[in-house]
């Protein structure tokens, strides 16, 4: 699995655990990134909600967080990060 299929999992996955009271939704998957969120930094924690659960734009995030809104790719540098963080934490309880 490449790098590009690994984040694009991990994106299903967050929206996967930001619906967890849907009825398609994996339940148990969930309950996994849920554990491993609630390991995160708070910042990271606060990104990831407001992104994926909140549906929050970035300018919203942006401020609530207090990320620089320019450049641009601060606030992708930001999610990468958070998104980099939850994968190892989640690879750990894989492992």
């Amino acid at each position: 699995m490449s790098e590009t299929d690994g984040a694009l999992r991990l994106d299903e996955r967050l929206r996967n655990w930001a619906n967890v009271d849907k009825v398609w939704s994996d339940a148990a998957d969930a309950a996994r990134v849920e554990a491993a969120w609630r390991r995160l930094a708070t910042h990271h924690q606060e990104l990831l909600r407001m992104a994926y659960v909140w549906r929050a734009g970035r300018g919203v995030i942006c401020r609530r967080l207090k990320i620089p809104q320019r450049p641009w790719y601060r606030y992708e540098l930001e999610v990468t990060q958070a998104k980099a963080a939850l994968a190892r934490l989640l690879h750990e309880k894989r492992v």
